[in-house]
């Protein structure tokens, strides 16, 4: 099917005035140029497919045939090349049963509307790429220095919820059999809106995958248990069988995670932090003390780790061997010393947390590279924070669990978020399309 559409296009410039380019392409947007061709083409498809139906207007025998013309009427839309008002044909199926539509718009053969939304998929998708950044207002506003007109906040809020939640199924598709082989995962809290509690509780995970060293969002969940996440990634094959888990001391995080054939590795960035508050907590050493507590285990550790990246390069496991058994060393003896004097707390940590202080390095000696810090997921956290955790800002579950799903898959996996808005917007149907321009 082919559209024909003849311009005329006629611009007048005062020959006693210099107009700067910038000036001139910003006349020639301001002309709407892209929503007339646009609405000339629409209408140009519309009568062709009325004449396929029902023969040429006025010709002699229209009222014979099955299909008839049944008026007009207007269809508005929005799109990014901006508002439009099209006047579009009915026609009447004559022999249409009773179970079977009797009149129908022709065009829709070729052109399909977002159903009775007015805004179309291309202008909300742009808006509620805008709104992973900014809150809906902003979003709203920004885009009206953009394009000619912006969906409202409320529209994008909405929009945010079905997009979100059409991306939450479709990620699983994304990351079944990808096999990672280190899992970081954290949670954080976010203000509710909700009844039924004040915080809505955050889960992010990523996946790891050591030999082509990428990265991507395996679950995004909004007051979710733990096991049930890890229980639908193994269901998918995202995590290997003997994938090592990287988190803080979320005892709930370890727990759902690791088995008999999975290690914990704790963030060697939180083990001073903890320390520290639990030797507070214990009341027993001064300020000094604890600040000297805390820096001698801490060079411990990060010796450890220093030692791992200076010799497994060179595979020389012997001497990373040895620096585990003096880590340990040292630190067992500081978690008694720490317990004489009555601090158990700082004691009991150091003592809990040990193996999974030493996983990476043990891993190390079997050729096995694990990471030593979460801090790729705390950086998706730092995302998650920058939209949703402004002082004023309070949401319902699924408004937060979609918009999120919308943020983090475009800041962790931005091929499965292009991916996902391509599929969404059926962009493989240009193929259908060829344009060309004479001037």
């Amino acid at each position: 099917m082919h559209a024909t559409i003849d311009v005329r296009f006629t611009i007048s410039i005062d020959d006693h005035k210099t107009i700067p380019l910038a000036m001139l392409a910003e006349s020639l947007t301001d002309q709407g140029i892209e929503s007339v061709i646009l609405e000339s083409v629409v209408e140009s498809l519309d009568a062709s497919r009325v004449e396929a139906y029902c023969g040429e207007k006025h010709a002699h025998g229209n009222g014979d045939p099955r299909f008839q013309r049944a008026g007009t009427d207007t269809r508005t839309a929005v799109t990014t090349a901006g508002e439009h008002e099209f006047s579009l044909h009915y026609v009447e199926d004559t022999a249409a049963g009773h179970d079977q539509p009797s009149y129908f718009r022709p065009v829709e053969d070729v052109l399909g509307f977002d159903g009775q939304n007015r805004y179309q998929q291309d202008i909300a998708a742009t808006s509620i790429d805008l709104a992973t950044s900014l809150s809906y207002r902003d979003a709203a506003d920004h885009g009206d220095g953009i394009f000619e007109r912006m969906p409202s906040p409320t529209t994008i809020n909405r929009r945010a919820k079905e997009y979100g939640s059409t991306l939450k199924q479709f990620l699983p598709d994304c990351v079944t059999g990808t096999e990672a082989d280190a899992v970081v995962a954290d949670g954080t809290k976010c203000h509710s809106q909700d009844d039924d509690r004040s915080y809505h509780s955050v889960q992010v995970t990523l996946g790891e995958d050591s030999a082509d060293n990428s990265r991507s969002l395996l679950d995004l969940s909004v007051n979710a248990d733990w096991n049930d996440t890890a229980s639908d990634l193994d269901a998918i094959d995202a995590v290997t069988d003997d994938a090592t888990v990287v988190s803080d001391g979320d005892n709930s995080i370890v727990t759902a995670f690791t088995d008999e054939n999975r290690r914990h590795q704790l963030d060697l960035v939180h083990v001073g932090r903890t320390l520290y508050y639990n030797l507070w907590d214990d009341a027993v050493f001064s300020l000094d003390q604890r600040r000297e507590i805390v820096s001698e285990v801490v060079g411990e550790v990060f010796h450890l780790k220093n030692s791992v990246v200076t010799h497994r390069p060179e595979e020389e496991f012997a001497a990373i061997r040895e620096r585990i058994a003096r880590t340990t060393e040292r630190i067992e003896k500081t978690a008694w010393q720490l317990s004489q004097y009555g601090s158990r707390k700082a004691a009991g940590y150091l003592r809990r947390w040990l193996p999974s202080i030493l996983t990476f390095a043990e891993k190390a000696i079997e050729g096995v590279e694990v990471p030593w810090t979460s801090n790729p997921v705390e950086r998706a956290m730092g995302e998650v924070a920058k939209r949703c955790k402004n002082q004023w800002m309070r949401w319902t579950a699924e408004g937060l669990e979609a918009l999120l799903q919308l943020r983090l898959v475009k800041y962790a996996d931005p091929d499965h978020y292009r991916t996902f808005f391509d599929e969404l917007l059926n962009r493989s149907t240009k193929t259908a399309i060829s344009c060309d321009l004479s001037i």
